[in-house]
């Protein structure tokens, strides 16, 4: 455990391993109702959000939202958003999350192109905001706090 991580246990918060992708992102393991996901986190995305196959693959209920979706290369890509009723980040965990939903194939494509594996989901600014995240990039951990104190 690292000395941030020992600091930060008595305020609640839980540590998140990261790890580095080929093309330098940080990525995640996690679990969108109880089944495995692969998410980069991504502190300039306003929003969580899932890749729309992956989304229709595990039947989520998807509403669409009208607008176009921006910063992913595009901004005629359409949005929807679906609750998902757990998301696990490995020991945190929400439920009952409210998440954008739009087609990352494109992004998965150039993913690929360079070697890296593709993903299923952002991790936004949303949920790290609400979770008073704290990123620890040389120990590659995310720290979040826990929801309830």
């Amino acid at each position: 455990m690292s000395l941030l991580a020992e600091y930060l246990a008595p305020f609640d918060y839980q540590s998140v391993r990261l790890r580095r992708s080929p093309t330098g992102h940080l990525q995640l393991d996690g679990a969108i109702n109880g089944v495995a996901a692969t998410f980069y986190l991504d502190t300039g995305a306003g929003r969580t959000v899932l890749d729309l196959t992956q989304a229709r693959g595990r039947g989520l209920p998807l509403v669409e939202t009208g607008t176009g979706a921006g910063g992913l290369g595009t901004t005629s890509a359409a949005t929807y958003r679906t609750v998902v009723g757990r998301l696990a980040l490995q020991a945190a965990e929400e439920t009952d999350l409210t998440v954008a939903v739009v087609d990352l194939s494109h992004v998965n494509q150039a993913l690929r192109a360079r070697g890296a594996e593709p993903l299923d989901g952002v991790i936004g600014g949303d949920l790290l905001e609400a979770r008073e995240a704290i990123i620890d990039c040389k120990n590659l951990q995310l720290h979040l706090r826990s929801l309830t104190p």
